[in-house]
């Protein structure tokens, strides 16, 4: 594997040991807020009008300790990233770091004149910039949805930090195997070559998959849940081109945790390394039964995260919560002509239990595997099309090594950084989880 240039920065230390400082060991605070477009305003990334078929949000959660603070916001977006987000939040409200994740819904709306590919090789950048997605160009500042959303998104960080509450944490992952996803996309032939399964009416088993749900549970010192995030690896494309604008599963799985949690508690999705993992039905699903599909995938879903929420413990009431953040920042080289991106890759440590690696992209599921075999924590979990603010915006496909060489689409197509270049990070990624869980420094 080559090494590529890393620029690394220690962005949070340890909290205080128990009893130094002052004020509560730990924090939590929750916020909400919708972000559905006008009718006027709900149009796909080709122009053509949608049907509003159910509410977007964009929702906050606040993680702060007497030494640092984090605002994991998740929206019901193809794809977002706000540096004014990221900056606001620090300038205005005092979050030392803010993760944005899109659920990755192809039924979600993105900002006019958004590109999801970048240009056909061999110059793979825009204007000399960083390639991939970037939405902080001139134009997108003009979109009044797009611009809305941003300050909404502001308010509510304001709003769950303005809320805190003295709270616990509890993390865990278990077994989760559905009659509705996922299965891997990629079908190598015999001949070595690959074909797209964009859907998987009959169930045949293909891999490689990760049948795993993670969950982070925030609860008061009641006991009552107040947050509970749930990681899991899947396109969210069952409604792609119904011409609506929809949640798609991850909508369907925070309301059903919702109603079984109660209306104090905020449900929240996590997509993980869902690059090449896909629904089994898509094209085969026909009206309404669309829908109905798309909501019993969801609370299916929400049924196994609740299941291993029921396992998981919190720690002793009174015992100070480490947080510790660390970015990274690789340059990495295009596969064609000589040009480079750099890719941020931000690591977060909590309570030496959970490890989250935020990527602004789409890898593969196989680099979600490899983290959790080589992390240190049970409990490490890869965000896609997760931005903190440096680097790339959005550097489409990760695929590995391996499917570079096998082609198909999101290997040889939508993909432009080195062929390593995920399992680089990946490498970075256990190195700081590594350091971060042991207290060291660089």
């Amino acid at each position: 594997m080559k090494s590529y240039s890393t620029i690394f920065g220690l962005l949070a230390l340890v909290s205080p040991v128990s009893g130094a400082g002052d004020g509560p060991l730990f924090q939590a605070g929750t916020a909400k807020v919708e972000i559905t477009p006008t009718k006027q305003e709900a149009v796909n990334l080709l122009g053509q009008k949608l049907e509003l078929r159910d509410p977007l949000y964009a929702r906050v959660l606040v993680l702060k300790n007497q030494e640092v603070s984090l605002a994991i916001v998740t929206v019901d977006l193809i794809v977002f990233s706000s540096r004014k987000v990221i900056a606001e939040a620090r300038a205005q409200w005092g979050v030392d770091h803010v993760l944005l994740c899109a659920s990755h819904t192809h039924a979600g709306m993105a900002p006019r004149g958004l590109i999801i590919s970048p240009p056909k090789a061999p110059d793979w950048t825009r204007n000399g910039k960083d390639p991939g997605v970037s939405i902080d160009w001139p134009g997108l500042s003009q979109d009044p949805w797009y611009a809305a959303v941003e300050e909404k998104i502001v308010a509510a960080i304001g709003e769950a930090t303005r809320h805190l509450f003295e709270a616990r944490i509890a993390v865990g992952k278990g077994p989760f195997e559905s009659a509705y996803m996922a299965h891997n996309r990629r079908f190598v032939r015999p001949d070595g070559g690959v074909t797209a399964l964009w859907e998987n009416p009959d169930r045949r088993p293909t891999k490689p998959v990760d049948p795993t749900v993670g969950v982070i549970r925030i609860e008061d010192l009641s006991g009552r849940t107040r947050a509970l995030a749930v990681h899991y690896a899947c396109h969210p494309v069952a409604l792609m081109g119904a011409g609506v604008v929809s949640r798609d599963y991850p909508g369907a799985m925070v309301d059903f945790i919702e109603e079984q949690l109660g209306d104090d508690c905020l449900g929240m999705f996590l997509q993980g390394a869902s690059g090449d993992l896909d629904p089994y039905d898509l094209h085969n699903l026909r009206g309404e039964n669309r829908f109905n599909i798309v909501r019993q995938a969801g609370i299916s879903l929400g049924k196994g995260a609740l299941r291993v929420a029921a396992t998981l413990k919190t720690r002793k009431e009174g015992a100070p919560v480490e947080i510790h953040v660390r970015e990274s920042l690789l340059t990495i080289p295009h596969r064609l002509g000589t040009q480079t991106s750099e890719v941020g890759l931000l690591t977060v440590v909590i309570d030496r239990q959970l490890a989250l690696v935020a990527i602004p992209g789409e890898p593969f599921i196989q680099h979600q595997l490899d983290l959790t075999a080589k992390s240190p924590l049970a409990t490490s979990l890869i965000l896609g099309l997760a931005y903190h603010g440096t680097g790339s915006p959005f550097v489409v496909y990760l695929p590995t090594a391996q499917a570079v060489k096998e082609g198909g689409y999101g290997a040889s197509e939508c993909s432009f950084l080195a062929p390593d270049a995920g399992a680089s990070l990946v490498t970075e990624a256990v190195s700081a989880i590594r350091r971060l869980s042991s207290g060291s420094l660089p």
